[in-house]
């Protein structure tokens, strides 16, 4: 049973807050149905509350066993049998231990709710070994948006129907089986790839946790991937043919950011734009929100970009020394100046990024101050990414710091925008701007050198970081 104990503390070492808040979920479900009476109300109350912990506990699960099963882990004694156990022990202990206390107490319907507990539980899992699965729910939810009195009518009659209970445990242990399939299948690993690439199809994690990717992503790898190459030849041709400190600098930022040339980037906010489109037609066409929220959500997707850079860079640092060599500077802060040089090509990428994402939202919800929102998010885009460039370049090694300062970043960028909307539409897109210019860049610049003093006066570091 070892074994099987590691397996349950994978994900709360990994993910301790998530470990914490789904055991916490799990207590109160069971207090809720022991302790509220009527007992049918404890009970959906309980339930409600299990089935969302149960959800994002196993969805935290998945990601962690999806990385645990490498093909060299099949090699250990029974790693499958504990596997199973392991699996046994937690349907028992998220469902079957609940549904024995509701049937003990003679709550209605307790059978099938420790269906849909089941099946909260495998989608959870399943949309964390294979993300695509997600989608499959997308008609649900717009059903729901558009015809909320059908749905109230489906329920219902589904409560009613002697065909409900089996058909949710055919489609639980259908999740279960896409789930199951991709992660216990032994396939070789696939190439490496750039840790600063910008495709956000999860293959920036680590080599531990090779994630499984849908035809779907495999086909949208082989698009950028095919640019990035034709990007890479151009530019060292280029090089080549007329070398030069722009050229080289060109060539740089092409070995380490393939994803980032111009061809790249049209598609990406070409597929963010399709995919953004889509949802605000079908599902929030009846809803109505603050057209201004549209440029901070810009600006925090632009944002998203940069902790990748940190991470990145302390995973190719082994492979920097051959760069290193190559490079052979006269001194190693021209090096480091080189690095920081071609990184900062993502502040301005991130700007029109985030111009881009506000200027289609404009036009999907009709926003009635559209130059306001280009100006804030301009300014804001502009002052944030230097600053998010600048922590993540000298900030902290280990993944938590890294995280509680991209929380700072953002929170703080955020507050900006809204601070910055509230000053134009006081004060006017001229002086309002300009106030906002002067403390959001000015800030954003200061921070932004002093970084990169700091990372100047730093050795390279070429050692393997700590896993």
């Amino acid at each position: 049973m070892k074994a099987v104990a590691q397996l349950w503390l994978l994900p709360s070492r990994q993910m301790p807050l998530l470990g914490v808040v789904a055991h916490l979920a799990w207590l109160t479900a069971l207090a809720c149905l022991i302790g509220i009476t009527p007992r049918a109300e404890g009970a959906s109350i309980g339930a409600g509350v299990l089935a969302m912990g149960s959800w994002f506990w196993h969805l935290g699960l998945a990601s962690t066993l999806r990385g645990a099963c490498q093909p060299e882990s099949f090699l250990l004694p029974a790693f499958r049998r504990h596997l199973a156990v392991f699996g046994l022990v937690d349907a028992t202990i998220w469902v079957g231990l609940p549904v024995v206390v509701a049937l003990a107490f003679g709550v209605p319907h307790a059978l099938l709710g420790g269906t849909l507990l089941l099946l909260a539980a495998a989608m959870g899992f399943a949309m964390g070994v294979e993300r695509w699965i997600s989608l499959l729910f997308w008609p649900l939810l717009v059903l729901a948006g558009w015809m909320p009195g059908l749905m109230v009518a489906i329920v219902h009659d589904a409560l009613a129907s002697p065909m409900t209970l089996p058909l949710l445990l055919l489609v639980a242990a259908l999740l279960l089986r896409l789930a199951l399939h991709p992660m216990l299948r032994i396939n070789d690993r696939p190439p490496d790839t750039s840790p600063l690439e910008g495709l956000s199809l999860g293959r920036g994690a680590t080599s531990d946790n090779v994630p499984r990717r849908s035809a779907l992503g495999r086909r949208f790898e082989g698009w950028f991937d095919a640019i990035a190459q034709q990007s890479m030849e151009r530019a060292l041709a280029r090089y080549r043919e007329r070398p030069g400190t722009r050229r080289r600098r060109v060539l740089l930022r092409r070995l380490l950011l393939p994803h980032d040339n111009p061809v790249a980037i049209a598609l990406r906010v070409a597929i963010m734009a399709l995919f953004a489109t889509l949802y605000v037609v079908v599902a929030l066409h009846r809803q109505h929100f603050n057209a201004t929220v549209v440029g901070a959500y810009a600006v925090l997707i632009a944002l998203a970009r940069f902790p990748q850079v940190g991470r990145g860079m302390q995973r190719m640092r082994p492979n920097l020394a051959d760069l290193y060599l190559t490079m052979a500077p006269g001194t190693r802060s021209q090096y480091q100046q080189a690095l920081a040089d071609a990184l900062l090509v993502l502040v301005p990428i991130g700007t029109l990024t985030a111009l881009a994402y506000t200027a289609l939202g404009i036009v999907l919800i009709r926003a009635a101050q559209p130059g306001l929102m280009l100006l804030v998010t301009l300014i804001v885009a502009t002052g944030g990414g230097l600053v998010s460039l600048a922590v993540h370049l000298i900030g902290p090694q280990g993944a938590v710091g890294r995280q509680v300062v991209n929380a700072v970043v953002l929170m703080g960028t955020v507050a900006m925008y809204w601070a910055g909307v509230w000053a134009v539409d006081t004060l006017g897109h001229v002086a309002g701007g300009g106030l906002l210019a002067l403390v959001v860049l000015g800030f954003g610049l200061g921070v932004w050198f002093a970084a990169q003093r700091e990372y100047l006066r730093r050795d390279p570091c070429f050692d393997a970081p700590l896993s």
